[in-house]
């Protein structure tokens, strides 16, 4: 472990608290790299370097002065049973002794729980890579790879779905929390702060299942591979997953504010599937952040592949067909118009749904058939303005 001269210096600083004692830290080339005396820092330590090399405490006494050095105790810092630093308190010697096995062992403690720290983040950030690899298809051998999920505790071969939630006006968020838009080191840090700790939240809900999966991925969103039982009718699986993903939905909603928009993949055999599954997945994930809500890809229509069409032919569309340009009170009356698409056609289910009378429904019909040239009565016509209107509310 690299112990850096600001943890050092961390550490110093908590260890005077205690003493009241000017404290040196030094790395195992003996320079001091912290101490609560800054006049010192860079300087080698000749008692820490003999401290390091005998692995035992050092004493310093009036004596050894002309050394260079103040008097004082040196003892070896330990890790995994190695010397990685030198801690020093510097005073007449019959006064400090008293407390240096204490300060060596809280400035052990310190340090493992730091490594263990680094550990952990290395651990993530491996799964992390790991997920990556995975939804992104992007590994040559099976088996391999396989066994590299093993490795970090990733059964790759157990069913799932891939879910995307995003946080939707996140950046909004962020920044009404640190009131200021700018971007500096603070405000990175205080970003990564609150998207750990939604994560945290999310996994929360799964910590009894420790193969569901959950990685970060943009500033913004999350992707979970979820694990299913392929036993379960499709209903019923659906109906387990909504229920967990609201669960999440009003935890972020409550505790941070934020609304959650979700996308979720069909299931797919083989850990070949959680790729295509990933796919399906950001697909809904767009098409539920139009709504806020919830979206299973099999569940789309049109939309499920709406997105392959390049932008410009799906813009050239709308122009041609519902022709907002030209005449922008069109744009007043799609409501309308998704509505109808939506009651199967029926002027009387569309009225109820917009709490109009049906003579009205029957006008602004009529007026989408002026200003277009297609009537949404008809079947041919219908099916070319609904594809427009899915087209424009992906826009």
């Amino acid at each position: 472990m690299h112990i850096t001269s600001e943890f050092a210096q961390s550490i110093v600083e908590e260890m005077e608290k205690i003493i009241q004692r000017n404290i040196n830290f030094m790395n195992e080339s003996g320079v001091i790299i912290a101490s609560i005396d800054k006049s010192r820092i860079g300087s080698v330590h000749e008692g820490a370097l003999e401290a390091v090399q005998t692995k035992k405490r050092v004493v310093i006494t009036n004596t050894d002065i002309e050394k260079g050095v103040k008097p004082g105790i040196n003892l070896p810092v330990f890790l995994n049973q190695q010397v990685v630093g030198v801690i020093g308190i510097t005073g007449p010697v019959e006064e400090i002794d008293p407390f240096g096995k204490v300060i060596k062992k809280m400035t052990e403690i310190l340090l493992k729980e730091a490594y263990l720290d680094e550990l952990s983040d290395l651990e993530e950030r491996a799964k992390e890579y790991f997920i990556e690899e995975w939804i992104s298809e992007n590994w040559d051998n099976d088996k391999l790879f396989a066994a590299r999920g093993w490795i970090l505790g990733i059964n790759v071969h157990l069913p799932r779905v891939a879910i995307l939630i995003n946080l939707n006006d996140f950046n909004d968020f962020i920044y009404s929390k640190l009131k200021s838009t700018q971007a500096n080191v603070e405000g990175e840090l205080e970003i990564q702060k609150y998207r750990r700790t939604i994560q945290k939240t999310i996994e929360s809900h799964f910590k009894y299942e420790k193969q569901d999966i959950i990685i970060p991925s943009g500033s913004s969103r999350y992707v979970l591979l979820l694990t299913i039982d392929p036993n379960l009718d499709s209903k019923t699986q659906k109906e387990s997953i909504v229920s967990r993903l609201e669960q999440i939905r009003t935890a972020i909603k409550s505790k941070y504010r934020i609304d959650t928009s979700i996308g979720i993949g069909r299931f797919h055999a083989e850990m070949t599937g959680v790729p295509k599954s990933h796919k399906e997945a950001k697909r809904a994930a767009a098409i539920a952040s139009k709504n806020n809500r919830i979206e299973f890809y099999d569940q789309l229509g049109l939309e499920s592949f709406i997105e392959e069409i390049s932008a410009e032919s799906r813009y050239d569309f709308i122009e041609r067909i519902l022709r907002i340009k030209e005449y922008p009170e069109m744009e007043q009356l799609l409501e309308t118009a998704e509505a109808f698409f939506q009651s199967n056609q029926s002027i009387n289910e569309t009225a109820d749904k917009l709490y109009v009378h049906k003579n009205t429904v029957q006008y602004r019909l009529k007026k989408i058939k002026e200003l277009t040239g297609y009537d949404p009565r008809k079947f041919q016509d219908g099916v070319l303005l609904n594809v427009a209107l899915s087209f424009y509310n992906i826009e």
